[in-house]
């Protein structure tokens, strides 16, 4: 796994292009490996981690290096084949894409969640058909369509104003519209499934998840790390600056842990008493912060 991490937390890193949150490109993975391995990844259907309903890493194509995750179906009726992304945002303004790569003669599909549980509520579903075309469907309602190209990689990019309620589509450079997004970015399902007439079949490779520079700006001289990640009991944390407030945030939102500390630059731990899971832990400092993303495995 290429953890540059949003959810992982293992890096964190500011760039020309914001903060990165979330980076994958399953080089860490080999080829034959289920995607869920990664605890940023589930299946739909609880228990199929490992299954036919589970997603195993390729190298039969790759945006770069050598991997992409393969999602396909055995009929046009879809799957079994069905993963999700967890994501887990509720607010702020944030850009998530990926690149993707469709099969000639083949389509895809995929939808965004509005909980990080599984068939809570569907966002909107995206399709691309096997003749190029695409359609957003919201609410049951196509409220934008465009093209893609087939046969060759392309970038999929969502641009989110959760604080307005509203994400921008992009596929392959050409905005596809603007839409009303009132709920939480719960994740990304990659489900086996195309348009409905051929069978689903594609590729994903290069997930980014992150915050755009100029949100980030006053983020940029808290600098901090931590480890164990996964942790189990407690973490280590160093950084600058000295004197801040930490908080560990679960996926939905909810504060819990909360702690002052005094001297991260000589070294601060931090007891934990959490369940197995992903939770954000964020460093404030007056008006500047700055999330990384932390991996509990007891």
């Amino acid at each position: 796994m290429k953890n540059t991490l949003l959810f992982l937390g293992l890096a964190f890193c500011f760039t020309a292009f914001g903060q990165t949150l979330y980076e994958e490109g399953f080089e860490n993975f080999a080829a034959g490996d289920f995607v869920t391995d990664s605890p940023v990844w589930i299946p739909w259907v609880t228990g199929q981690e490992g299954t036919e309903g589970d997603a195993q890493i390729s190298s039969d194509f790759a945006n770069t290096g050598f991997n992409s995750l393969h999602i396909f179906s055995t009929s046009a009726a879809g799957g079994p084949l069905d993963v999700v992304m967890l994501v887990g945002l509720d607010e702020g303004v944030y850009t998530a894409s990926w690149m993707m790569y469709v099969t000639d003669g083949n389509s895809a599909y995929y939808n965004v969640q509005e909980d990080q549980a599984p068939g809570i509520g569907w966002a909107f579903d995206v399709t691309f058909a096997f003749t190029g075309d695409l359609q957003v469907v919201m609410d049951g309602m196509t409220v934008g369509s465009g093209s893609f190209p087939i046969g060759e990689w392309f970038e999929v990019r969502h641009d989110l104003d959760l604080d307005n309620d509203v994400v921008t589509l992009t596929v392959a450079g050409t905005e596809v519209g603007s839409f009303m997004f009132d709920s939480l970015f719960g994740g990304v399902n990659f489900f086996g499934y195309g348009d409905g007439t051929t069978i689903g079949n594609y590729y994903v490779d290069d997930i980014n998840l992150s915050v755009p520079a100029n949100i980030s700006e006053l983020s940029d001289d808290i600098v901090f790390n931590f480890g164990p990640n996964p942790a189990s009991t407690y973490v280590n944390l160093k950084g600058q600056p000295n004197n801040a407030m930490i908080r560990i945030h679960a996926l939905n939102g909810q504060l819990v842990h909360e702690q002052i500390v005094n001297n991260m630059n000589r070294g601060e731990t931090i007891e934990l008493d959490l369940n197995n899971g992903i939770y954000f832990l964020e460093v404030n400092a007056g008006e500047r912060r700055s999330t990384q993303r932390l991996v509990v495995q007891r």
